[in-house]
């Protein structure tokens, strides 16, 4: 079987802690060479990747796969590592680079890679800006390369079978979504809470998850249409001051963003979604599904996950999807891109659906500076263009400074 020869730009927290284990399960994917420019994070990936690998192959050896083991092996022994981008792609013989470095670099790595004729996928967001994110769209349309923008959640066990419940009509027509991605921040790093490094804070950073994860469940053959921030907190500060990587400091950036959107098809249909992207915990509804005839909430029950289906007559029906891991949804997004490749066809989530999915961000800012007024993406779009016609190459930071303007203190 023809495997897909896979660089690693950026070796931190995300690829450390969620692409690296998936690559002992992707028989697909052969990880070729990992690339940081800091040192340190490149060995401390290095080790763990050698003791990942080694943990799996003694796993296989005990489970009698000598196949497995030996491809493992294999792997790990020739593994290489870099501390220069431009050193990998000429060494290596790349199909596939893997990009896990801060939302700043996104695009210009991703825009290095198709130029070398190299395939892309980029964890999310895509880029820090809508302006950046058309840079590498017309880059992908010169190389005729294969780009997939990396959304774990649409390959986790929990939302691919509630899109497959949605599509068998389970509920009817949907019509709203509430979803929240919360928790109390990443202060361990001090670069999220940078707006020229991060393009943003927790909607950039953590809504995106549930405004992509709402649209595939809504549907990607409809388009976002309309953003609002959402009253009565809109895109905020709420935690003034926090404890980043080791000190006690103000930030710019927002902790927390309550964003409406609605996504629309030609055929007259619509979903309506509530976001909360969120740095200082959860405070809006429930994540729910409500369509015409009913509803599904995904409930967890200890370590088990469960989707609980009601309908307007009272009935309800759960389903245990039993052990679910975080991992396995890189598993899939990783193998999803390999499988694309070697089919040479596109992933489902493209260029297209990553670069929409920052302008709904962006969108949602814009909003915001407004009084949280309705902002349409074809509006915000022609805003940030304008904005590129007069700044030229400084109209990224330019954009990223005018929509932080509007992050309200509260």
């Amino acid at each position: 079987m023809k495997r897909i020869k896979v660089g690693v730009i950026g070796s931190g927290g995300i690829f450390q802690g969620a692409h690296l284990p998936a690559y002992p399960d992707i028989a697909e994917a052969q990880l070729a060479a990992l690339c940081d420019i800091s040192e340190p994070v490149l060995k401390a990936a290095e080790r763990k990747a050698r003791s990942i690998y080694q943990e799996r192959i003694q796993k296989a050896k005990n489970e009698g796969d000598v196949d497995l083991a030996e491809r493992l092996k294999e792997d790990i022994e020739g593994l290489k590592t870099y501390t220069s981008f431009s050193e990998m792609l000429s060494k290596e013989n790349l199909d596939l680079v893997d990009i896990c470095t801060p939302a700043k670099f996104h695009a210009p790595i991703a825009i290095e890679a198709l130029k070398s004729g190299v395939n892309v996928m980029c964890e999310k967001p895509m880029a820090r800006t809508y302006l950046e994110c058309l840079d590498v769209l017309e880059c992908v349309e010169d190389s005729k390369k294969i780009y997939q923008h990396n959304e774990n959640w649409l390959f986790h066990p929990l939302w691919y079978n509630v899109r497959k419940f949605i599509e068998s009509g389970a509920i009817g027509e949907p019509q709203l979504i509430f979803m929240a991605t919360a928790h109390g921040g990443p202060e361990w790093a001090s670069w999220f809470w940078d707006l020229d490094i991060a393009g943003g804070g927790a909607l950039l950073d953590n809504g995106v998850h549930a405004i992509t994860c709402s649209w595939f469940l809504g549907g990607f053959d409809k388009r976002p249409t309309v953003v609002k921030a959402a009253e009565p907190y809109g895109i905020c500060i709420r935690m003034k001051t926090r404890i980043i990587q080791g000190m006690f400091r103000p930030f710019e950036v927002e902790d927390d963003a309550h964003v409406l959107m609605r996504f629309e098809n030609d055929a007259g249909e619509w979903v309506t979604a509530h976001v909360e992207g969120s740095w200082s915990h959860r405070d809006s509804m429930d994540t729910v599904i409500i369509g015409t005839n009913g509803e599904i909430k995904p409930e967890a029950r200890g370590d088990e996950n469960f989707l609980v289906i009601s309908d307007a007559k009272g009935g309800r029906r759960e389903f245990n999807l039993g052990k679910t891991s975080w991992i396995q949804s890189f598993v899939g997004e990783i193998k999803n891109a390999c499988i694309c490749l070697l089919n040479n066809v596109r992933s489902f989530c493209d260029e297209k659906i990553g670069a929409e999915t920052t302008a709904i961000v962006q969108s949602a800012y814009l909003s915001q500076k407004r009084g949280k007024k309705p902002v349409f993406l074809d509006e915000f779009k022609r805003y940030a263009l304008k904005i590129r016609e007069k700044e030229g190459d400084r109209a990224s930071e330019i954009l990223l400074k005018e929509l932080i303007k509007g992050v309200a203190r509260i």
